[in-house]
């Protein structure tokens, strides 16, 4: 590849001076030294670098942005690489956002577009997912399953509903929905007007939701992770521990409850750790599984020595069960997969109960290798298997299948209100079997 590189550098000079009478090949180098940096990266580091050993670009592939340059590799792997990535320094950029939320700039509140559900117009309304603690949405008063149904006496359309991720402070029509008792229609019950601060940085509190229900005479623990981090990286606390912390306080307090059945919210986790993965599942396993592997990782083959095998932590207060539920949706990725994987793997799936939607896929483990002319690498650099090996796992299929967003009300998380807990409990209660409840 060096070789290439310094041919082509050769024949441009050459070209450039006899054509302009002046070597201008110090511009050419100048503009694409970044993309051959990323490709020497990925030459070492990347998973499937061993397909790319014999590839070399071609020289305006080097004139690509480095996403789409990072792209032309992947592509050439042969790989179905959605996983690896490039941040910029210069961009406020959040490669985990979810749906119409980010960390870096937002609003602070997640929503879904969608017709009029009363069918009485074909007016487009948006539907309140999520509202982020500490954010301007929360500032507002937004409350998950509030409806959208103009902003700044603007109509809601495809064009103008990103206006709503992030910006400017706005004045929000909000509406709330109801369902008549007789015939099970739709209206709307009342129409608040509601003053949006402007967007900024919202922390995506890792662990924002514990709980102890009480239901059919049993203590049920229930937490909430929307990340499986040690710290907030958009903070930039390295070492600070911060999130470990708050999953060890909020294991503390359910095991002090004694609760006999958990429920772990894994819907909204989409970024996190091995390691803090392999420190959550600690507490859940089944302790006579204690002795096991949780989780192994695979690098390529000049990586070898990069491999790894991750016990249970035996240091933790472990909570004595022998099953656990895990609420998922198609946000669920990366390590809140590779515990779950692990989980069934050590635990086998009839105790390992997953409710909601398939989770997105994520078999492998991306991190930052290199950071070099205000370019942050993200490649994917190792499989992530259970403790048995197995790394050839997609998405997460759930024992019940249930779309959320399909329901009426979305309660808060964290309550019997709402329905992917509720039929959690259910199926508790009622050792897994169907007595239509979530049909």
């Amino acid at each position: 590849m060096r070789s290439f590189f310094t041919y082509l550098i050769a024949f441009l000079g050459f070209f450039l001076s006899f054509s302009c009478g002046e070597d201008r090949t110090y511009e050419y180098e100048e503009k694409t030294r970044h993309n051959h940096w990323m490709q020497e990266v990925v030459l070492d580091k990347y998973l499937w670098a061993d397909t790319l050993a014999n590839f070399e670009p071609a020289w305006k592939n080097y004139f690509e942005t480095p996403s789409q340059f990072l792209s032309t590799l992947v592509k050439k792997s042969g790989q179905k690489d959605a996983w690896s990535y490039v941040e910029m320094d210069t961009l406020n950029e959040d490669s985990h956002e979810r749906g119409n939320f980010n960390h870096i700039d937002s609003y602070g509140f997640d929503f879904l577009m969608m017709t009029d559900p009363t069918g009485h117009t074909t007016k487009q309304v948006l539907r309140v997912l999520t509202v982020y603690p500490n954010s301007p949405a929360e500032r507002a008063g937004l409350k998950r399953n509030d409806y959208i149904c103009s902003y700044d006496s603007y109509k809601i359309t495809k064009k103008n509903m990103t206006k709503l991720q992030k910006g400017e402070g706005r004045l929000l029509e909000v509406c709330h929905l109801a369902e008549n008792e007789s015939d099970a229609t739709l209206y709307w019950d009342d129409t608040l007007m509601v003053s949006l601060g402007a967007s900024g940085y919202v922390e995506d509190v890792a662990f924002p939701v514990v709980r102890v229900l009480e239901a059919g005479g049993m203590k049920i623990g229930y937490l909430m992770c929307t990340r499986l981090l040690e710290y907030p990286v958009e903070k930039g606390l390295v070492g600070s521990g911060v999130y470990r912390d708050m999953l060890d306080a909020a294991m503390n307090q359910l095991k002090l409850a004694g609760v006999e059945e958990v429920v772990l919210d894994l819907r909204l986790c989409n970024d996190g750790t091995i390691e803090m993965a392999q420190r959550l599942a600690s507490y859940v396993v089944d302790p006579q599984k204690y002795s096991a592997k949780f989780a192994k990782t695979f690098w390529n083959h000049s990586n070898r020595s990069n491999n790894m095998e991750y016990p249970y932590d035996q240091s933790v207060e472990n909570l004595g069960l022998h099953r656990v539920h895990i609420l998922t949706s198609a946000y669920t990725q990366g390590a809140a997969e590779w515990l779950i994987h692990a989980l069934q793997h050590t635990m086998g799936t009839d105790n390992v109960v997953l409710i909601g939607k398939a989770t997105a896929g994520q078999n492998v483990m991306t991190m930052q290798v290199a950071h070099e002319y205000h370019i942050r690498l993200f490649p994917a650099v190792a499989y992530v298997a259970d403790g048995g090996g197995n790394y050839d796992y997609g998405s997460l299929m759930p024992t019940v299948e249930i779309d959320e967003f399909s329901f009426v009300n979305l309660g808060e998380y964290g309550s019997m209100d709402e329905i992917l807990l509720f039929t959690a409990v259910d199926y508790i209660l009622n050792n897994g079997q169907n007595d239509g409840l979530w049909e």
